[in-house]
């Protein structure tokens, strides 16, 4: 099959691997319709982060189940469905309790490499799943498949974020970041009722989005600085909730100076480094903070509803759907931005 492997910073290929094979009876191979490029494999696209040579990389994706192991039973050739980010194995203590992603029994995240559980990812025709029955969900057929894509990972994340904030009626709420994670943040922060929504970047196109997607005010970061602009637009009351959709330390301390006492910060950035906190601000103001790694598979169908009635469509990121044979040239794109790049699908 043709997939997308890593060699070294800025050097993926697409190549001829092997197929993908059934090894275990809780296995399914699942042939690839979409998959993404998420902002996640920019970490080692740009030398951030370890990545094996030779690995096949991408975590985002969905299609249609190929084939199953003997112990599969919930899920039949022809079916389609989305595979969250991480494969869980759905009976050790961590998954019983909701956290796949914290999974103690063999499970792992798609295309991160041998550190991440060394399971191959899904940018390419097929991909073998693991514990299939804990991992996949099935989704209806009618719906198109880029607007269930990201249920797998970025609209369930960005959802997550909003939910741990514990958004009320009538808040302020700061949403740092116009990648795919503050964009899709901006759209679930409407669903709970804030009074305003204010979304925070330096791309006048992905701050226009921003708007159509919920944000009553952005802030081009290059062009005013974010904590008094907030003080200006709050009077001085400051902001009720923080969203960290971007992963830069400076981010997670200016969340500080503009949230108010009994504020909630709650992150979902990945970082490469260690973040200082500055913890008198955080003991004296009484602040929540929560963040960490979505378990997506929890919110698959939690947010289909939002979707099959339209109140919702995570499609609108899409800037990009090339076929799987120019995905070197959609890194490109989502790292240099180029051609107002926002997310890049791709097709088989």
């Amino acid at each position: 099959m043709k997939a997308n492997v890593y060699h070294a910073p800025k050097d993926v290929r697409i190549e001829t691997v092997p197929d993908p094979k059934i090894m275990n009876p809780g296995d399914a191979i699942m042939k690839i319709t979409k998959s993404a490029i998420c902002g996640s494999d920019l970490h080692f696209y740009r030398g951030n982060f370890g990545m094996d040579e030779g690995f096949v990389v991408g975590h985002e994706f969905m299609g249609v189940i190929e084939d199953t192991g003997k112990d599969s039973k919930l899920f039949k050739t022809g079916d389609k469905v989305v595979a969250p980010f991480w494969a869980g194995c759905g009976t050790c203590h961590n998954c019983e309790n909701n956290y796949p992603t914290a999974c103690t029994g063999g499970g792992g995240c798609f295309g991160y490499g041998e550190a991440f559980g060394g399971y191959g990812g899904g940018q390419a025709e097929y991909v073998r799943i693991p514990f299939a029955d804990a991992t996949l969900e099935k989704v209806p057929e009618e719906i198109e498949d880029e607007k269930l894509l990201f249920l797998g990972d970025v609209m369930s994340t960005a959802y997550f974020c909003a939910e741990r904030a514990n958004i009320k009626p009538g808040n302020v709420v700061v949403i740092w970041g116009d990648g795919t994670l503050g964009l899709l943040a901006t759209l679930s922060a409407k669903l709970f009722g804030p009074s305003t929504i204010i979304t925070i970047g330096h791309h006048d196109f992905r701050l226009k989005l921003a708007k159509e997607m919920g944000a009553d005010i952005t802030i081009n970061s290059k062009n005013e600085d974010p904590i008094e602009r907030i003080q200006q637009i709050t009077k001085g009351n400051l902001a009720d909730v923080s969203l960290e959709c971007i992963g830069l330390p400076s981010a997670i301390q200016d969340s500080f100076k503009m949230l108010k006492a009994g504020g909630t910060l709650s992150f979902i950035g990945m970082f490469d480094e260690d973040v200082s906190f500055p913890m008198l601000d955080f003991f004296l103001k009484d602040i929540t903070v929560t963040g960490g790694v979505c378990p997506a598979k929890n919110y698959i169908q939690k947010l289909m509803p939002l979707i099959t009635s339209g109140k919702i469509d995570p499609s609108m990121i899409i800037t990009h759907d090339l076929p799987l044979s120019e995905t070197p040239k959609g890194y490109e794109l989502m790292d240099t931005k180029d051609e107002n790049a926002i997310k890049v699908v791709l097709t088989p």
